[in-house]
């Protein structure tokens, strides 16, 4: 009888351990799931955690991808794109055209082509009309200087695939001095609207291209 009480007082002894402060459980090797809350608190010390920093490095190369593809867009669009046209064609033979608009682009890259002067006969009544001059072909860095009546309008300038717009009397002198060759030689293009024409032309650095505005 004594032993089998002994085993009891032993059981019940046990069991109040199992529910004591000095209960250890059995180590537990599961794995879990960073705290990505506590690891964002900790990111914004000195000691970010392997995951921030790799959430960091992935966003700044989206960000960087981002930007480039956004300068690879302005700079397609700025560029433009040649015109293949058969009035495209047909500019390129007679370097003129009364159907192309300002800012058409006829050729890829610059031909070295030295043009002439021009004499520009109009019907037109106004006292003034809007000159449009830019690059034809490729923006390579070409610089002209505008001048009516021997004055120049402003300093000389990049002309770009874009149209740059003056305001010049429909009789007179026009002249378009090329100051900078970057490379291939200085093709540009103007049209003016009183006749609603354009003249693709070409001048060397240092020389240029006279129009005689007559009205008929």
């Amino acid at each position: 009888m004594e032993e089998i009480k002994e085993k009891k007082v032993e059981k019940q002894n046990n069991i109040q351990g199992s529910q004591s402060n000095q209960f250890s459980p059995k180590d537990d090797n599961r794995e879990y799931i960073t705290n990505i809350e506590q690891d964002f608190e900790i990111g914004r010390g000195d000691k970010a955690s392997p995951f921030i920093k790799r959430i960091k490095r992935e966003a700044w190369c989206l960000i960087l991808v981002g930007v480039l593809g956004l300068v690879g867009g302005v700079m397609t669009h700025t560029s433009g794109s040649v015109n293949e046209s058969p009035e495209a064609d047909q500019a390129r033979d007679t370097h003129m055209s009364t159907t192309l608009t300002a800012g058409t682009k006829l050729l890829s890259k610059d031909d070295n082509y030295i043009g002439t002067d021009v004499i520009v006969e109009h019907s037109s009544k106004a006292d003034e009309t809007n000159l449009h001059i830019w690059d034809y072909a490729a923006e390579d860095g070409d610089y002209v200087q505008v001048f009516v009546n021997e004055a120049p309008l402003g300093a000389p300038f990049m002309i770009k695939n874009k149209p740059v717009t003056f305001k010049v009397p429909t009789v007179g002198d026009i002249k378009v001095v090329g100051t900078r060759d970057g490379g291939g030689g200085i093709t540009y293009a103007v049209y003016y609207d009183m006749n609603h024409t354009t003249y693709f032309n070409g001048v060397d650095e240092g020389g240029n291209n006279l129009y005689q505005l007559i009205r008929k």
